[in-house]
């Protein structure tokens, strides 16, 4: 067994980990709390995760693209030149999440939470970015399942046997407690993949050229983000807490296995594809897509069956009615998970051919699809009109993606032989 076929599996192996303790989590918190409670996590951790992103300004987008062109002596000059960015979009980002509060979608007695949530989970995903971009797959890996998967199995034993434990504050102090362990381990790492860290001198050109390139970026990003935030706030709308409680189960189920794509297939092609296609190697970026074409549908497929049939044993374990009340609008989720998971083939041929306008035209124009199936659509479950909603735009996303690669192909296909 060569090298990059044991890594590999070992970081399937690290994901399958990260994803069951996902699956068990959210399992666990419909059986230990009560559906108005699971739907307020549901409501904290998509805020979270949207923020992230404006926090962040995609500004990675610009600085991965930069670390792969450079020889492994510059790493430090871009790391350095990235943080001095989040700093400065720290500075003006943070302080506008106040008004989350200030006009009720959240509760004040949460924003402690919130706020220290946000940053260690935004830098920990930087981290772990970095290592993916240095071909430390087997390494981010590790920082991802301690991020995501290793407070997990903490925090449900203190939660099962101790009722007094048994409220979100005590899933927000471990869950913050596995995130900043992955910012250890994951620092410590980069640490020793750098051959040195001498304090470079500010080049603002730099800094300027990433702002504008990450913005491009943002604005497709919180798009398409926002689909997997406005859609809890949506069904809390069209519904109550306890429905949303009911959604945020079967959408985290989803989402979760879905995830696995990123560390089996989309971590270990990716990188390769940008580099291929910045080395003008046709050959090998063309049987690398078609690697990740195969790798992703299957792979879609297996979850998506999966999913469908292991849901109602698990429902019949949580032992609450209410969430098998809704099961008939949970195969439009799994359908929209299918349709996310292969949207990003097409997603990652763009990025690599640099074609984002065809990204950002897409998530953005997403966003209107949504909130007219909303309109349009008349159901009296808010689950089954806010999955169809999703449905329809991770559909639209694929669709226009797929587009974009084809006449971009085409176009470069002609460019080369008019040379």
């Amino acid at each position: 067994m060569n090298k990059e076929v044991r890594e590999r599996l070992i970081n399937v192996t690290l994901r399958v980990f990260t994803m069951g303790s996902k699956f068990i989590l959210i399992f666990a918190l419909a059986r230990l709390l009560t559906p108005s409670d699971v739907g307020l996590y549901g409501l904290i951790t998509a805020t979270v995760s949207f923020s992230i992103l404006l926090i962040g300004a995609d500004y990675y987008t610009y600085s991965q693209r930069e670390l792969l062109a450079r020889p492994l002596q510059q790493w430090s000059f871009v790391i350095q030149h990235q943080i001095k960015a989040l700093f400065i979009l720290y500075i003006v980002f943070i302080p506008i999440h106040f008004l989350i509060f200030i006009m009720g979608f959240i509760d004040w007695k949460y924003a402690v939470w919130f706020f220290l949530l946000l940053v260690v989970e935004h830098i920990s995903q930087e981290i772990y970015r970095l290592l993916v971009a240095m071909h430390k797959q087997l390494i981010a890996s590790w920082v991802f399942f301690i991020r995501f998967g290793s407070w997990v199995f903490l925090l449900l034993p203190l939660m099962y046997f101790n009722v007094q434990y048994q409220n979100l504050e005590t899933l927000f102090s471990v869950w913050m407690m596995g995130s900043l362990l992955s910012i250890i381990v994951g620092s410590v790492a980069i640490k020793k993949i750098l051959p040195g860290w001498d304090r470079v001198k500010t080049d603002y050109a730099w800094l300027k050229k990433g702002f504008k390139v990450g913005g491009l970026f943002l604005v497709s990003t919180l798009c398409f983000k926002a689909l997997l935030t406005f859609d809890r706030y949506s069904v809390e709308a069209l519904g109550s807490i306890e429905m949303l409680g009911v959604y945020v189960f079967y959408i985290g189920i989803v989402m979760s296995a879905f995830s696995l794509l990123e560390p089996a297939v989309f971590s270990f092609l990716y990188p390769r594809m940008l580099q291929a296609y910045q080395a003008k190697d046709t050959t090998k970026y063309q049987k690398l897509l078609k690697e990740l074409v195969v790798s992703t549908v299957g792979v879609s497929v297996v979850l998506a069956l999966v999913i469908w049939y292991a849901t109602p044993l698990i429902i019949l374990w949580i032992d609450k009615p209410i969430y098998s009340y809704f099961l008939s609008a949970f195969i439009y989720i799994i359908f929209a998970g299918f349709l996310y998971a292969i949207g990003h083939i097409p997603h990652y041929a763009l990025y690599a051919m640099k074609e984002d306008k065809w990204i950002v035209s897409a998530h953005i124009t997403a966003v209107a699809i949504f909130f007219t199936a909303l309109t349009l659509l008349q159901y009296k479950s808010g689950i089954k009109v806010v999955a169809l909603a999703l449905l329809f735009s991770f559909g639209w996303v694929a669709l226009v993606k797929t587009v974009g690669y084809i006449i971009t192909k085409k176009k470069l296909s002609l460019i080369m032989e008019n040379n």
